[in-house]
Parts: structure tokens; sequence; C-alpha cells
């Protein structure tokens, strides 16, 4: 085949993935906010102004309950505006055996911007992954490494990231709660079609999307372990701040 056969061949298959790229994530999109926002549940969203409207360089660092949750904080970010703008939706850095494990849900799960990570390996090249992948697009960090419901376990993939990149990156923190009461947790241990149906309708579930993070001060410390480590302390604290606002929230409002 001629260079410039091969040329167009690529060119083609490019335009195509970024239509299927666009479609398949309007779909998903449309079909979790069916799910997670209405009719079938009520999630409620707060701090939606502090996402940023940009195709790159912004990380979501979030705590992780189920394996749905990157659909909870896309369509909860960026939905409807993804039916214009693709761009914006982060990519996921998700464990290879949850979603790759035929060809054909790792091809549908490419186009939804899901990244396959070896889970539970200490993996450099995967730090610099994050920090290519944000200079081109938005990412979501799991900061917990896995499904946990604590709030004070942390990996320092999201704190190489904020301390590496070249470019600061704008760091949104997210916490939510009451999606294990939706979906199951998930895993490699799930199997069948009950892994993608919802347990239970009419829940509300809370998403908190949190005030950029400042790390400029941190970002500056010359010692590497010393600048990931209070990075991470700097995102447990938030994270746990905002967990205990929205209980507060909720709790004056069954007093009121």
């Amino acid at each position: 085949m001629s260079e410039e056969k091969i040329t167009l061949s690529r060119r083609v298959l490019g335009r195509l993935k970024i239509w299927g790229t666009h479609f398949f994530l309007s779909l998903v999109g449309s079909l979790g906010y069916v799910c997670l926002c209405f009719p079938l549940n009520f999630t409620r969203v707060l701090g939606k102004e502090n996402v940023p409207r940009q195709s790159r360089n912004v990380l979501f660092v979030s705590n992780h309950l189920t394996m749905y949750d990157s659909v909870l904080i896309a369509v909860c970010a960026y939905y409807p505006a993804v039916f214009i703008r693709p761009s914006l939706p982060p990519y996921n850095f998700a464990a290879e055996e949850n979603f790759f494990s035929t060809w054909y849900v790792r091809f549908l799960f490419r186009l939804l911007r899901t990244v396959p990570v070896k889970r539970g390996r200490r993996d450099p090249i995967l730090m610099r992954r994050y920090i290519s992948f944000l200079e081109h697009n938005n990412i979501l960090i799991f900061y917990q490494g896995g499904r946990s419901n604590d709030l004070k376990k942390i990996k320092s993939g999201a704190a190489f990231v904020i301390a590496e990149a070249p470019e600061a990156p704008v760091v949104i923190p997210v916490y939510h709660q009451g999606m294990e009461r939706i979906f199951r947790r998930g895993g490699p241990g799930t199997r069948g079609l009950l892994r993608w149906v919802p347990l239970s309708f009419f829940r509300r579930p809370v998403i908190f999307f949190g005030e950029p993070l400042d790390f400029s001060d941190l970002r500056r410390i010359p010692d590497k372990r010393e600048r990931v480590e209070t990075i991470n302390e700097r995102i447990v604290a938030r994270i746990e701040k905002m967990k205990k606002g929205i209980e507060e929230e909720d709790s004056s409002r069954r007093k009121g």
C-alpha cells in the first residue's frame, strides 16, 4: 500500500474515532443522566459553578465508592455540554480487570475516554502518562487508588501530577456519597448483567465540586517526597471538610 493511502486511512480512522467518541459520550451521558439525575434518581449537585469550562489541564481528584463514579462525575460536571463539546469530560484511568476483559468492551471504554492501568502496581510510567494526558485533556484520578470508604486512604498519583506537571493544573476536589445505594461497588468479582443495572431507584446521592485547590506554595518545596506528602495532606483535608459541610447542611435541614 502506498504511503498516501496509508496516510489517508489513518486520517479516516482518526476521524471515525472522533465521531465514535462523540456519539458514545453523548449516549452514555444521556443514560447516566436518566439513571443518576432524572427520572430514576435525583442526584444533588453542589458547586457545579466551580467546574472550569476548559478542555485541558483540569484535574478532578475524587473519593471512590463504585465502578460508576466516573460516570457520575462526568455527567454532573458536563452534561448536557458534552453534546457540543465532547472534549470536556475527563479521561479516567481504570483497572484493566474492570473494563477491558474482551476486545469489544475494550473498544467501547476506550471511546469513553477510559485508559487501562495495572491494579496494585507501582508504575512510574503511569505517573508520566497522567501528566501527558493532562497537557491536552482533562483527567480524573481517584486519590484512594481503589474503592474505599476511608477518606484518609491515599495514593500518590494525584499528588505526583500536581507536584511534577510543568503547568500547574486546575485541581477540582470532588466528594460524593450515596452511589453505593444505586449500583454495586463493582470490581473483578462482580459478574453478569446485574453489574450494569441499578439496585434501587429514587435515591438522592450527593456530589460536591469544591473550589479549585491552590498548591502553588507546595510546588515550590525542594524535596520531592515532602512535596508529595504535603500535597496529599491538603487533598485529604479538603475532601474531609467537604464531607463535613454536607453532613452539617443535612443536619440543619432535618432540624428545620
